[in-house]
This record gives structure tokens, C-alpha cells and sequence, in this order.
């Protein structure tokens, strides 16, 4: 396999500059200042943006032009539902096919709860043995970051819940690891008012 060519390397670059950047929800992408960071024309900019539009990276829309997503309800909501169904069927195909299926080691003690989450998560997407049920959970994962990073205070004790996914995980016990999928979304979806008001105050 050859190397990836310089416009892979920008849009993968771009890709996680965009994803990992502080920036308010709906806020305008500066496609000239863009350009100007990967030496390049805005032409190329334009062409890797309208790639993310099909990862639902980012959006156009015909006054601002690209965007960073707008928080809103009905897609947090959207997207947290198709996560728990994706990680759910990866669940029950694992439980359905026994024996166990592969509990690779996460460091699930880490500092960083948010690529903690993001490691289980895809982990668990692997119970189904096939690349498309990993690069959809590898999508939601990028799509819910920003949300994830959210400085939500007491709102989740997050320490405890992963203390209980890290649990589950090295017991290798998918009934527990079910449950604990089902309690963690119905926490998140429970509280998409309160992150859209973290969102659009910080």
C-alpha cells in the first residue's frame, strides 16, 4: 500500500483540527484561514469540507457556508439513539454467538474519560466482527466529542460510571455491559437540554 497522498494527510489532519478545536456550536469555518494553515489553495479546502458534509462533519448552509454543527436537540438525540442501537446489536450478536467473544485490555483508568469512552465504545462495536459496525460507532464517536467534552460539572459522575463499565469489561460480562449501555444513554438523553445550554455558554 502506497502512502497517503498530501490531501489525504490535510483532511485527516483537518478532520481532527475541526473535531478537537473550541468552537461554538454553529460558528462559520474560515476557509481562507484554513488554506492559509495547510499552504494550499481554498479549492482543496472546499473539497475535503464537502467530504465531512458526508460524515456529517460539518454542514453548508447557503448564507454562512461551513459550519460547525448547531447543537441541536433533536440530533443529539438522534445521534445518541443510533449509538445505543449500534452498541446494542454489537452486544447481542456477541451474546447470541458465544462463547465469549475478544475483551481486549482498555485502559479504562485513565484521566481521559472522553478516549476512554470513545476505546470501550469501539471495543464493543468489534462483538459484531465487522468493519461496518466499527466505522459507525468510529463516526458517532467524532460527531458526540464535542458534546462528551462538555464541562457538564456535577450533572454525571463520570469517574463512577466508567469505575462500572471497567468493571463489566474485565469480568467479560455482557449482561452487565448491556445494562450499563442502556443506563448511560438513558442519563444522556435525559439531560440534551442541559448540554445544549453547556454548548452555548462556554
Amino acid at each position: 500500500m502506497g502512502k497517503p497522498s498530501r490531501i489525504e494527510n490535510i483532511f485527516g489532519d483537518l478532520r481532527q483540527h475541526l473535531l478537537a478545536a473550541p468552537a461554538h456550536p454553529g460558528q462559520r469555518i474560515d476557509i481562507e484561514a484554513l488554506a492559509d494553515r495547510y499552504g494550499v489553495s481554498t479549492m482543496p479546502i472546499r473539497l475535503l469540507l464537502n467530504r465531512m458534509i458526508g460524515e456529517r462533519v460539518v454542514e453548508v448552509t447557503p448564507h454562512e457556508g461551513y459550519i460547525i454543527p448547531a447543537a441541536k436537540e433533536r440530533r443529539i438525540r438522534d445521534v445518541h439513539k443510533w449509538n445505543k442501537m449500534i452498541l446494542m446489536l454489537a452486544i447481542e450478536t456477541a451474546m447470541d454467538d458465544g462463547p465469549d467473544p475478544d475483551f481486549p485490555e482498555l485502559d479504562l483508568d485513565q484521566a481521559d474519560i472522553v478516549a476512554a469512552t470513545e476505546a470501550l465504545f469501539l471495543a464493543i462495536a468489534d462483538f459484531s466482527d465487522t468493519g461496518e459496525t466499527r466505522y459507525a460507532v468510529s463516526n458517532v464517536n467524532d460527531r458526540l466529542r464535542p458534546i462528551r467534552q462538555l464541562d457538564t460539572g456535577d450533572l454525571i459522575d463520570l469517574p463512577a460510571e466508567m469505575a462500572e463499565f471497567k468493571a463489566a469489561w474485565e469480568a467479560h460480562d455482557l449482561n452487565s455491559l448491556r445494562d450499563l449501555v442502556k443506563q448511560y444513554h438513558h442519563r444522556r438523553l435525559a439531560l440534551v437540554p442541559n448540554f445544549i445550554a453547556i454548548a452555548y455558554s462556554q
